[in-house]
């Protein structure tokens, strides 16, 4: 596990999102046990799940460093391999805040791997992190967990959703990348883009200190037709976050179940036509 020694200085919109989204209670996210049912009371922004969801909590090893990562799944997984989704979270936070994109995605009927990234601010580590864990995941046996690797997608919130496009920049089993209000940083994001062949999907919020006040335009512009964009209106960035923080809605504008609602449907409607229903064939 590489050790973090190349954080930049932080510019002051950065220093901003860093203070909204950094990790509160010490930021140790609470960890189920290695298989555990997602109980408790609902999040009134969810839609009415359709599957039961399971959880396994597992632990890998990449060149990019050690990933740990929640799988989300359908408790009793319909016939035939599934959809694969990994959901990156935002720039010093965890797993913890992408928990409900992880439930509610599996509710759909995919297999859903949300990580701990490895590195703070290295975010080309962090997409060769996600890659790896994509890698590994389609080397399952089919027994194991059944994933369909011609239907692959890479979901991301901020910094995230930074990482998760140099991933699908790179990787070629991945057939679509879905920005959830994605920031760039010193351009990689533009110059992924050149790259990227995959379906490109980028839901924005109103521009604010916490997205770089829209920084993301610049490879949206770069993805040119290429790219399919939804702004979600009056939305602050933490409402593409699930579930998000007291800290991040303080710095960040607050967070609203229908905007957030918004952005879940937005998502869920662009993967269901990158890959068609869960369980059909791929378009």
């Amino acid at each position: 596990m590489h050790a973090d020694t190349d954080r930049p200085s932080l510019s002051a919109w950065w220093r901003t999102a860093c203070l909204a989204l950094c990790v509160v209670a010490g930021g140790v996210p609470v960890v189920a046990p290695a298989t555990a049912g997602l109980a408790g009371a609902p999040d009134q922004s969810a839609p009415a799940p359709s599957l039961a969801v399971s959880r396994q909590l597992r632990d890998m090893m990449t060149p990019a460093g050690r990933v740990r990562f929640d799988l989300y799944r359908p408790a009793t997984l319909p016939a035939g391999p599934r959809p694969l989704v990994v959901v990156a979270h935002g720039f010093w936070r965890s797993r913890a805040q992408m928990a409900g994109w992880g439930r509610h995605l599996a509710t759909q009927g995919y297999v859903v791997a949300v990580p701990d990234l490895p590195a703070w601010s290295d975010h080309a580590r962090n997409g060769r992190a996600l890659q790896a864990l994509v890698a590994s995941l389609l080397a399952w046996p089919p027994d194991a967990v059944p994933m369909d690797r011609a239907r692959v997608a890479l979901v991301g919130f901020s910094a995230g959703g930074l990482a998760a496009l140099l991933a699908a920049a790179d990787d070629p089993s991945v057939l679509v990348w879905v920005g959830l209000d994605p920031v760039d940083r010193d351009g990689l994001g533009v110059r992924a883009a050149a790259r990227l062949r995959a379906r490109a999907v980028v839901l924005q919020a109103e521009p604010s200190a916490c997205n770089g006040r829209g920084n993301a335009r610049s490879l949206v512009a770069a993805l040119g037709d290429r790219v399919e964009v939804i702004r979600i209106p009056g939305a602050t960035h933490v409402d593409a976050e699930w579930p998000t923080s007291l800290a991040a809605r303080a710095a960040c504008g607050g967070t609203d179940a229908g905007r957030r609602q918004a952005f879940v449907q937005a998502a869920t409607d662009a993967l269901e036509r990158a890959f068609g229903a869960p369980s059909g064939a791929r378009p």
